[in-house]
């Protein structure tokens, strides 16, 4: 059920307000002063919240404000009523954010039909977002690891690389690709190929922090960038990779999968400031480790 939030430090009109509400099939929460309200929002996340600018003790207008200036709550519409009738005190709420401004006393009908019509174009809202979301994340996302693509690459994780060279941030780059993968198409055929690549994009997702972007790169190369991680740790988590491919079971265990891998890491490695250089140093290291046999990570030299 939709929630509503109420501020009201008057429980008599809070009282009034849920029975105008009745019938309405919705979850209606109750906060009595600032503290209160912002508990409320953080636990809730309501899908309404109605006001009364005139609170004892507190200032409507200042909760009203303290809302609108958190980006993450912009989404949630805001009703404020008052016993304030003047066109100022009606251009101030409406300036700093609040959707309606309704008269004391509220009306049973007029307030039902308000609550009404401001859910049910936040519902499309929602929708809307929803969607447009989900398209997103398939554009930047590969299909068959669901790990991101180069277009991600491209559009966001490159900004987020240059950021934290400006700045000063460990940041490495780990590339890899499954050696002999040519073999295991040839002789298993592409099906058992893609679900290798599947099942090593598990592994090396369940081993990534939230903070680091695993990528596929190409066929069967990948990219996992590590933020706030210098060359120590990229080369620890590499070995956690490697060892995880080559002690899994692919295909029922009829399969020795191993990877080869390089590592770039900034500020260890004296490149560019710039995440192309990055990139292309961890492809340099990941040929020198076919070059050495193969089953191994590079990470100087």
């Amino acid at each position: 059920m939709p929630k509503v939030l109420i501020v009201d430090d008057d429980r008599a009109q809070f009282l009034l307000i849920q029975n105008f509400l009745d019938g309405e099939k919705l979850e209606l929460v109750a906060a009595k002063d600032a503290r209160e309200t912002f508990e409320a929002i953080y636990q809730q996340m309501p899908d309404l919240i109605i006001v009364d600018i005139d609170l004892q003790g507190e200032d409507g207008f200042d909760i009203l404000r303290s809302i609108r200036v958190e980006p993450r709550y912009d989404a949630i519409p805001i009703v404020v009523y008052s016993s304030q009738n003047d066109t100022d005190t009606k251009t101030r709420a409406l300036d700093l954010g609040a959707l309606e401004y309704l008269k004391k006393p509220l009306t049973s009908k007029e307030l039902a039909a308000h609550v009404r019509a401001i859910l049910r174009f936040k519902l499309k809202q929602d929708q809307i977002f929803e969607e447009y979301k989900r398209l997103s994340e398939l554009s930047l996302t590969d299909p068959l690891t669901g790990a991101y693509n180069r277009r991600a690459l491209d559009t966001f994780l490159k900004s987020r690389l240059s950021e934290s060279s400006r700045h000063g941030i460990p940041v490495s780059c780990v590339m890899f690709d499954i050696d002999h993968f040519k073999d295991v198409n040839d002789t298993h055929g592409h099906q058992v190929g893609d679900v290798v690549i599947k099942d090593i994009s598990d592994l090396v997702r369940s081993l990534c922090r939230q903070e680091d972007a695993l990528i596929r790169y190409g066929g069967e190369e990948y990219l996992v960038i590590l933020f706030h991680t210098p060359r120590d740790g990229a080369v620890i988590f590499g070995e956690r990779v490697r060892e995880s491919v080559s002690e899994h079971a692919f295909h029922s265990g009829e399969l020795k999968i191993t990877i080869s891998g390089g590592i770039a890491s900034l500020p260890e490695d004296e490149i560019p400031s710039d995440p192309e250089a990055m990139i292309n140093l961890a492809d340099q290291r990941l040929y020198t480790a076919k070059r050495k046999g193969r089953d191994q990570i590079v990470s100087s030299g």
